[in-house]
């Protein structure tokens, strides 16, 4: 077997900050958290762009039409799997429709993400559907969950496949590549990488890193501002505080919020 450069560098970065970022998307789903919540599904977003352009006019085997995305090789495939048999180099046929799953679900995932958080806590861009009938519904929340234990499901499938090719396919060093770019194949195969192509990803890469230290900089902007204004409850209750707050501690009132 041959020795081949199969990943190019930016396939195997995006594949460890899009597997990063999906972790710490999990971790800061929580109420307190939403803020750093939001900012991590528009860096996933960013990530997904890249992977939508390069899938297009990427390198070999990083391109989507170099996909074996056919029901008979998907057969074919994992009748042959308890063999030596791999005439696949890049993506064989389940983990190019794991992958082209795992795409479709992060942006489904990130959409009604968006929408929720604009429609049940009034902040981002969807903010100013807050105030729709949509709010009552937590319609886009319950969706938003929906794709998200999706996504869970293909995350562990993909892992699995990973798992199930290291124990039965060791010799082809599959998740060596993800680390180092090489792959054992039966013919010599190295990919080249283009003047167009690299200039495509270190745009993107500048984009992502401009868009996190604008968002670590700047927390309240555009993508994660709320609609409702501060309210200064003292200084609207003033009476209050000067003839009863002095014994009495003062909270807002359900109805100003």
């Amino acid at each position: 077997m041959q020795k081949s450069y199969i990943w190019s560098l930016p396939t195997r970065v995006f594949h460890a900050l899009f597997a990063v970022f999906i972790l710490l998307a999990f971790l800061t789903d929580d109420d307190n958290l939403l803020q750093y919540h939001a900012i991590i599904g528009y860096s996933i977003f960013i990530l997904l762009l890249f992977r939508i352009g390069w899938g297009l006019f990427g390198p070999k085997h990083s391109r989507f039409k170099d996909f074996p995305l056919s029901i008979k090789k998907a057969k074919e495939f994992l009748g042959e799997m308890l063999t030596d048999k791999s005439k696949y180099v890049g993506h064989n046929p389940m983990a190019s429709f794991v992958m082209i799953a795992i795409l479709v679900t992060v942006f489904l995932t990130i959409v009604t993400g968006v929408l929720a958080f604009g429609i049940q806590e009034g902040r981002g861009i969807a903010s100013g559907l807050n105030s729709s009938f949509f709010r009552e519904m937590e319609l886009f929340e319950e969706i938003h969950e929906f794709f998200t234990g999706v996504l869970i499901a293909l995350v562990v499938a993909h892992l699995g496949g990973v798992l199930v090719d290291k124990v039965l396919h060791g010799k082809n060093k599959t998740l060596n590549s993800i680390a180092n770019g090489y792959k054992m194949t039966d013919e010599k195969e190295d990919i080249t990488v283009n003047f167009y192509q690299k200039t495509f990803a270190f745009i993107m890469a500048v984009l992502f890193i401009v868009f996190l230290l604008f968002n670590l900089n700047t927390p309240k902007n555009v993508l994660t501002a709320s609609v409702f204004k501060p309210v200064n409850y003292k200084q609207e209750n003033s009476l209050f505080v000067a003839e009863c707050a002095s014994c009495h501690t003062l909270y807002p009132s359900p109805s100003f919020t």
